[in-house]
């Protein structure tokens, strides 16, 4: 079998309409010009010698010796045609005839030396251009198979090329990184829920380059999941996936788990891979008091930003973003509550004490922080002199704005003990963060120009602020503190 595919191997290679067209131009040109010396035998140079020597050497030994069977052939029939039509000769068996005139003398000798010549001459040469031909194919091969690994070895540099370039951008960017962070959650710090879920996914895709992801909000008892924002969706798939079932997906695992998923995470859990649907790269639980309060989910991002850095960071916003959503769901809930002066726009006292309580209760049992701040205006007599309390009240709702814009949505403000006189709780932060707050808004206060009834004028504030301890009993402690310092501001 070897040998015949070899065969057919080399026959593909031959062009035998070449070799039939030369053999036949040198056969008639024999036939006509040298009847009496068949395959030029008595020639010094024989010109079917030549002519199997350039097949040999440019094709084979293949074409070589189908060269030297085509030229004998060829005599063969020459001579049948001249037997056949010569009148002496009348029809008699030609084949006898030929054998007969070379079977012996000089032109048996002369044969069989053509022949060998011929025939060895074709192997030795065609043997030659054969090896040669075969070294070249390797060597082709060889050159294709060393291409191929070149190209894969520069796809592999590329590759490292873009993941080194992602490092060294990690490395040197992770300062600005936390630094943009922090300002991207202080964006997010309002107590306006619905501008806070675009603006969550807004932070994923700047610090991840997600091309889709999106939130959602766990209701346990329902078990399932809403879609509350997401990010690089078409309307049509917002429209079909507004509701998911915890059940039947790696999001409802991590939301009843209470656990991260990544997609590295399918390798070793078969019941994940069950649950997956090409639709989460990194899941990420948002905890609010201790219990699963929404998801962030990555459905695309690029490969290269898919490492364990970005998955801190991912956690991380969970982690920030969690209080900030907190403090918008109870200012909903405050909102609802009681009735809001219709000048100072404050809610009332009770409220403030009701409020202060539970978020007294909240910071101990989660060992989180929390201040107060009250702030008075110290030269409110002086004011009411020269305008009505109403006309003056208008002071009181211009600075407490003053002190929501400071406090960036992140303080529940209400009125206090005296018609001048309102208090900021501040859930989440520590003493520092409300000295910086106090301060904030005594800057704010000094550049800013009030007005009653187109007259400028100049109100004074003094604030007294304190924060949670660990030696804390109630609210009250909270209370006291802030009274006693914002007294000692009047002396």
């Amino acid at each position: 079998m070897k040998i015949t595919e070899k065969i057919l191997s080399a026959v593909k290679k031959i062009h035998p309409g070449e070799i039939l067209f030369s053999v036949s131009i040198i056969s008639v040109i024999n036939y006509f010009y040298y009847p009496e010396d068949p395959l030029f035998l008595q020639f010094k140079i024989n010109p079917f010698i030549i002519l199997i020597l350039f097949f040999s050497v440019f094709y084979g030994k293949v074409p070589g010796i189908m060269t030297l069977i085509l030229s004998m052939t060829g005599t063969i029939l020459a001579l049948n045609f001249i037997i056949m039509f010569d009148d002496t000769a009348g029809f008699p068996d030609t084949l006898g005839r030929i054998y007969s005139i070379y079977s012996t003398g000089e032109n048996y000798k002369s044969l069989v030396q053509f022949f060998f010549a011929s025939f060895i001459l074709s192997i030795i040469f065609g043997e030659i251009r054969d090896t040669l031909s075969t070294n070249i194919q390797k060597m082709r091969d060889q050159k294709i198979q060393l291409l191929k690994k070149i190209t894969k070895i520069e796809q592999e540099l590329n590759s490292i090329a873009l993941v080194n370039e992602e490092y060294q951008d990690r490395i040197l960017g992770q300062q600005n990184s936390l630094i943009s962070l922090y300002s991207t959650m202080l964006t997010l710090n309002t107590l306006d829920l619905q501008s806070i879920y675009p603006n969550i996914l807004e932070a994923i895709v700047k610090f991840s380059n997600a091309g889709k992801c999106s939130l959602w909000k766990y209701k346990r008892d329902e078990s399932k999941l809403e879609l509350l924002s997401s990010h690089g969706w078409e309307e049509q798939e917002k429209q079909e996936h507004k509701i998911m079932s915890d059940s039947d997906s790696i999001t409802g695992w991590v939301a009843r788990n209470n656990t991260l998923f990544s997609v590295k995470m399918l390798k070793k859990n078969q019941y994940l891979q069950k649950l997956d649907t090409k639709n989460n790269i990194i899941t990420v639980p948002i905890i609010i008091e201790k219990s699963v309060w929404g998801i962030i989910n990555i459905e695309a991002m690029p490969f290269v930003k898919y490492n364990l850095y970005s998955e801190q960071l991912i956690i991380m916003i969970s982690d920030l973003v969690a209080p900030i959503i907190g403090n918008a769901i109870r200012f909903g809930e405050i909102s609802m509550m009681g009735d809001i002066d219709p000048i100072t726009k404050l809610r009332t006292i009770n409220e403030m004490f009701m409020i202060l309580k539970d978020e007294f209760s909240r910071s101990m049992t989660n060992n989180i922080h929390l201040s107060l701040a009250i702030v008075e205006i110290s030269n409110s007599r002086e004011i009411l002199g020269n305008f009505t309390e109403k006309e003056s009240l208008t002071l009181v709702r211009e600075i407490s704005g003053l002190a929501n814009q400071v406090a960036m949505g992140k303080g529940l403000i209400f009125q206090y003990k005296e018609t001048f006189q309102f208090s900021v709780i501040l859930p989440n932060m520590d003493h520092d963060g409300a000295a910086i707050f106090c301060l904030s808004i005594i800057e704010q206060h000094s550049k800013a120009v009030y007005k009653i009834n187109e007259t400028i004028v100049y109100p004074e504030i003094v604030i007294g602020y304190s924060s949670l301890r660990q030696n804390h009993k109630s609210e009250f402690d909270l209370i006291l503190l802030a009274e006693n310092l914002m007294e000692m501001q009047k002396i």
